[in-house]
């Protein structure tokens, strides 16, 4: 569980910490406040195990052997969960929730439309 930004309160667990956006924050319980964890910094996270993902593979099969990509693949998991671990929740007002929900729903629209007509 992690501290809510605005009242301290523990009430946030980690898999809706990794699932926050603006378009669907993190809810507070004991405040009623919305918070969401940054993205830019969550994908430096990805890239970091995408690259130790792939040199895992290029060294097992330059090795003909599966543990370098089994531990490549352990490390990358690791090193993602502290990293989001490590990330701090950032608060949220309402109308930033609101604008952020109309304009992904806009952007889903939008989609549809170009498929439609694709």
């Amino acid at each position: 569980m992690r501290a809510c930004p605005t009242c301290q309160a523990v009430t946030i667990g980690l898999f809706r910490k990794w699932l926050s956006s603006p378009s669907l924050p993190a809810y507070c319980s004991v405040c009623r406040s919305y918070s969401h964890a940054h993205r830019t910094s969550g994908g430096v996270g990805v890239v970091v195990a995408a690259f130790v993902i792939a040199a895992s593979g290029i060294a097992a099969s330059a090795w003909q052997a599966l543990l370098p990509l089994l531990t490549g693949v352990a490390v990358a998991v690791s090193f993602y969960a502290w990293h989001l671990h490590r990330i701090e929740l950032e608060p949220l007002a309402p109308a930033q929730v609101s604008l952020a929900r109309k304009t992904e729903a806009m952007g889903g629209v939008a989609l549809l439309i170009a498929c439609l007509l694709n």
